[in-house]
């Protein structure tokens, strides 16, 4: 059997009209620009923890070094901080103990400079935290800082100094 239409009605047409399109496009839109700034934020926040975990590296490498050089470490031949001034290579060379220190300083002061974002001028210090009731039991305080751009609130983005503090008995 036929199906016959009748004469003179309308077919009602299916689909979307142009105002459902364009709000399902803003709609879309909307979701990912929002998307898109929650990875800017967690690329920002990976960078971040990069660093101080870039940081927690050196500083735990200066220790063993300082751990190495011990008879430097109780002569205070690692008080201050990291040098870039090329040091003697005591690799070949023979050094006393504050020679050895002065190029653990140099090497710390190099891998700051390279790992740390380049803008940031990082630094490492050493100091005496406690000095103990004896002498051959120093407790000291490895600290690198560096500067970088980070986003805090609803800010754009400003330029602030970050730490890392490693204390520890050689």
């Amino acid at each position: 059997m036929l199906a016959y239409q009748k004469i003179g009605s309308k077919n009602k047409q299916q689909g979307f009209t142009l105002m459902e399109v364009m709000i399902a496009a803003f709609v879309l839109s909307v979701g990912m620009l929002g998307s898109t700034a929650m990875m800017l934020r967690g690329m920002q926040e990976a960078d971040r923890t990069n660093y101080e975990a870039v940081a927690a590296q050196t500083a735990m490498n200066m220790a063993e070094r300082m751990r190495g050089n011990i008879t430097g470490v109780l002569a205070g031949d690692y008080d201050g901080g990291t040098s870039t001034t090329a040091a003697v290579d005591c690799s070949s060379t023979l050094c006393n103990s504050a020679g050895v220190a002065d190029y653990h300083l140099y090497i710390w002061g190099t891998e700051l400079t390279d790992l740390l974002p380049s803008n940031s001028a990082p630094t490492g210090s050493v100091d005496v935290l406690v000095a103990g009731t004896d002498t051959t039991d120093p407790t000291y305080t490895l600290t690198v800082n560096w500067t970088s751009n980070q986003r805090t609130g609803t800010d754009t983005g400003s330029v602030q100094t970050q730490t890392y503090e490693m204390i520890f008995q050689p």
